[in-house]
């Protein structure tokens, strides 16, 4: 299982945070600060994964097919689009926290999962050693 799909026609990529099951998803949603973030959520209230569009679809477009994609530490697991990307802004949802360039919540660095809601074997899987 890969962790970031990417459709090179329609320029959207999709990270998977839970792995994908048939109606896991109960509802959709844009992230409140950047709409080109939409978010699936699960029935447990989890984000079970997320779109992405504009520049964060290319910007995640390079680890599309990659067996690892987390870091992961005591607080949780942690995925970057660059390794040594500046965080900016932050915006916490359903305990994701979603990382920021800039100050406006637009330029999409990556993102860090609550390691005491968010813990599978599915992560570890995608985890690197």
């Amino acid at each position: 299982m890969k962790a970031v799909t990417y459709d090179t026609d329609s320029e959207l990529a999709y990270i998977y945070v839970l792995p994908p099951k048939k109606n896991r998803n109960v509802r959709t949603e844009e992230l409140r600060v950047n709409d080109c973030l939409l978010l699936d959520i699960s029935q447990d209230g989890k984000i079970a994964g997320f779109e992405c569009f504009g520049e964060a679809a290319h910007l995640c477009a390079p680890f599309a097919g990659k067996s690892r994609l987390y870091v992961k530490d005591s607080d949780g697991y942690h995925f970057r689009v660059c390794q040594h990307a500046s965080v900016r802004s932050c915006y916490t949802v359903y305990r994701v926290t979603f990382c920021f360039s800039d100050g406006d919540y637009q330029e999409f660095a990556g993102f860090d999962l609550d390691g005491t809601m968010y813990h599978s074997a599915f992560l570890q899987r995608l985890t690197e050693k």
